[in-house]
């Protein structure tokens, strides 16, 4: 009999506590609603939905907030400031970012104190802030020193170099470039190696020190071609011949273009392979071998030809108009620049179109035709003034003003503004 009373009144008890528990918990959110919303928010992310997505991750914030739940409000404040990062909402990623280590700190989750740095030293360098990113990867690389974590102190190096660089000391960033490339050596990481080595070798061309950039390049070819990434490759063997050409190492340079120019094709790059042809023109005409440089000229426009690449070919026949004005075969030269102007005008590419009438103005004051070279100067000016290139103007009208004075101070032909 006692026993029964004693199992009601547990019965009783339990129920109560039931009650209570509930009525405790009423209103808060369940994590698995929290991680609903999380889920949704990555959906409407990666349909390259941001707004929706942030809205949802701010509903999921609100909620892990309201149980205390500090481990899931650092990755959902991390998601944020991802998301804002790709909208190119940089402040407002900075700011998701500066909480998400804050909630770290207070975590005392050093892992996740190291991605919120990483990401505030990406995002300052982005908001061109690079002190700010300096003060951030010193103290990403204390951190990850104390952790011993290699590939994090790679990411610390890598940045202090690449924010050094962007706040106007390229000296300063090499020997951060190049323990991090020791680094990813030890780690065995190639793409970390390869990141490292492009960035030695961008940083040693800024300083205009080609004879490094000659060195880093090669090394990125090998690395390339351990990679199976032949394109790569061909780039990097045109940016070593660039280089070794600048030093004036002719025979290294022309041996680098040439594997070059046998890789772009084996991988039927024809624009890549254009460049060579270009370059080797270029290299050629630096020697003073004309014959060979309008070779390679008269190549590149064949090759732009089948390509269908109509400033290729108006480049190839102004370079071969310029290399028979250098060599005064002022005949061959008029004929391709005669070439080159139609190329420019029946492709409607108005910029080439003023330059090569430049450089018939040009050449025909180098000719004493004051009055020719008046003409070609005049019909330039009209497409410039069109164009709205004020730059362009005033070389033109310098030119003009120089027109029948003394041999000597003729203008130098000029030439398409183009990039590597």
């Amino acid at each position: 009999m006692q026993a029964s009373k004693w199992g009601a009144r547990l019965s009783w008890l339990l129920g109560v506590l039931m009650v209570l528990s509930a009525s405790a918990n009423a209103g808060q959110p369940a994590l698995s609603d929290i991680e609903r919303l999380t889920t949704e928010a990555e959906g409407l992310w990666l349909q390259g939905r941001s707004e929706p997505a942030l809205q949802k991750f701010e509903q999921a914030l609100t909620q892990v907030r309201q149980i205390g739940e500090r481990g899931h409000e650092w990755q959902i404040l991390d998601r944020m400031g991802r998301v804002s990062l790709e909208g190119d909402q940089f402040q407002q990623a900075l700011a998701y970012f500066q909480q998400g280590l804050k909630v770290a700190l207070d975590l005392g989750d050093r892992s996740a104190q190291a991605v919120e740095l990483t990401a505030l030293g990406e995002t300052s360098n982005l908001l061109q802030q690079p002190q700010q990113a300096i003060t951030t990867y010193e103290a990403l690389l204390t951190l990850e020193e104390e952790r011993q974590d290699l590939a994090g102190q790679w990411r610390a190096y890598y940045g202090l170099g690449f924010s050094h660089k962007a706040n106007g000391a390229p000296a300063q960033a090499v020997p951060y470039i190049q323990r991090a490339l020791e680094l990813a050596r030890t780690l065995g990481d190639q793409r970390l190696e390869l990141a490292s080595l492009q960035e030695i070798e961008a940083d040693h061309a800024g300083l205009g020190d080609y004879a490094e950039v000659a060195q880093y390049s090669e090394a990125i070819v090998q690395l390339a071609r351990a990679m199976g990434d032949h394109q790569l490759a061909a780039d990097k063997l045109a940016s070593s011949g660039y280089a070794y050409e600048q030093v004036d190492n002719f025979q290294r340079a022309a041996a680098q273009y040439d594997a070059a120019l046998t890789t772009y094709r084996a991988v039927n790059d024809a624009r890549g392979e254009w460049r060579i042809l270009d370059d080797l023109g270029r290299l050629a005409m630096k020697q003073g071998q004309t014959t060979e440089a309008v070779a390679h000229y008269q190549n590149a426009f064949k090759l732009a030809q089948r390509a269908a690449f109509r400033e290729g070919q108006v480049v190839a026949l102004e370079r071969t108009a310029a290399a028979y004005r250098s060599a005064k075969d002022y005949g061959k030269a008029t004929q391709y620049y005669q070439q080159a102007h139609k190329a420019a005008r029946d492709a409607k590419l108005r910029e080439y179109e003023w330059l090569v009438l430049s450089d018939l103005g040009s050449m025909h004051g180098e000719m004493g035709n004051s009055k020719a070279a008046m003409a070609h100067y005049r019909q330039a000016l009209t497409i410039v003034r069109q164009l709205g290139d004020k730059d362009a103007e005033k070389q033109l009208r310098d030119a003009m003003a120089r027109v029948g004075k003394p041999v000597g101070s003729g203008a130098k032909p000029a030439q398409p503004r183009q990039k590597r």
